[in-house]
């Protein structure tokens, strides 16, 4: 069964005028679209914890959560070009990070899956506000997958992270950079805001590797994804062998997408739903938590559909022939492996 977290709490948080891209009518037309879906009977709605600004600081700095705090009670207004607050802002994404702590733990525990249907969004924000550089938020306030990472590890779990949102995961990961007990796999569109997450990206020092940017040529589509599933995603994990998979789950690579260039269908996201469901059910991992990110279209809506019924197995998995994205992919992936399998070599040892 899985573990579907909404809460009407997300429509505190909402421009007046409704023209922010990030808007209410995406987590409300996935909802109700996810009602009318055969994978229905698959999924228990549960409501977001209360907010809890003790799981918000095992991802971000005092000071930013303060400042951040302080903008909340000054209402409605943009604290950058294009990330806007209001009263009810800060309490609503501390209670998505406190779910999302508590989604980790409990899916670890039982197997089940778990997709939470947060917004504001999450893996623009970085420890002290914008991140490597970005001028700005980026439509997010804290970040879920980093709090979740960060509660697994104080368990002692290693995490994978997958992040297929068009734009970088930067907060995430700057938050993550020199853990190497997380391993980020970001697949991302190229030149895309907020401009960062190259292939040399790899890591900190002692965490080498464990950074595993694929930054896409605008166009690319379901067969470079499933290329990427097949012999990135696949292979880092064999060689990390985590415990459980956190997903930021953007489906703004969606071809109709009107903030990206990518050509995606649903397919891919159907595909990834899937191999994350096989996981479960082979028992090598034990645990697997979505959360929304981006998506600013009605492929959104359809894709998140796609994934969900790929993840409880209500939908056929689709056969797409995969495409190498590039050589430039396949050299500079090369070197990541290299350095990853050493990383791991070196966390073995000191486990042991």
């Amino acid at each position: 069964m899985l573990k579907l977290v909404y809460d009407e709490r997300h429509k505190l948080h909402r421009d007046p005028e409704d023209i922010h891209p990030e808007g209410v009518w995406r987590v409300e037309a996935s909802a109700e679209m996810l009602w009318r879906s055969p994978a229905r009977d698959y999924v228990e709605v549960i409501k977001a914890l209360e907010p809890d600004y003790e799981a918000v600081l095992l991802a971000h700095d005092p000071e930013y959560v303060e400042w951040i705090r302080r903008e909340c009670s000054k209402g409605f207004h943009y604290v950058d070009a294009d990330t806007y607050v209001n009263e009810y802002t800060c309490d609503v994404a501390a209670s998505f990070a406190a779910t999302a702590r508590e989604a980790a733990l409990r899916s670890v525990e039982t197997g089940e899956p778990w997709f939470i249907l947060a917004r504001p969004g999450g893996h623009h924000a970085g420890r002290r506000g914008p991140a490597m550089g970005a001028p700005t938020l980026g439509f997010c306030i804290f970040d879920y997958v980093s709090v979740a990472t960060r509660a697994l590890i104080g368990s002692g779990h290693r995490v994978m992270i997958i992040d297929f949102d068009a734009h970088h995961g930067n907060g995430t990961q700057e938050i993550l950079w020199e853990e190497p007990r997380a391993v980020h796999v970001d697949i991302h569109q190229k030149w895309l805001y907020p401009g960062t997450g190259d292939l040399e990206d790899v890591g900190g020092l002692g965490a080498e590797g464990t950074k595993v940017n694929i930054p896409l040529y605008p166009g690319s589509g379901d067969a470079h994804y499933a290329w990427i599933l097949e012999n990135v995603v696949e292979v880092v994990r064999n060689i990390f062998e985590p415990e459980v998979v956190i997903v930021f789950a953007g489906f703004d690579a969606h071809r109709d997408d009107r903030l990206a260039e990518l050509d995606v269908t649903e397919s891919t996201y159907i595909l990834f739903g899937s191999y994350l469901r096989d996981l479960l059910r082979k028992g090598e991992i034990r645990g697997v938590v979505a959360v929304l990110g981006g998506g600013y279209g009605n492929g959104m809506i359809t894709s998140f559909i796609g994934f969900i019924e790929g993840l409880v197995g209500t939908r056929e998995k689709p056969t797409i022939t995969p495409t190498t994205p590039g050589k430039y992919i396949e050299y500079g992936l090369e070197k990541i492996l290299k350095l990853l399998r050493r990383t791991v070599s070196t966390l073995s040892i000191r486990s042991s």
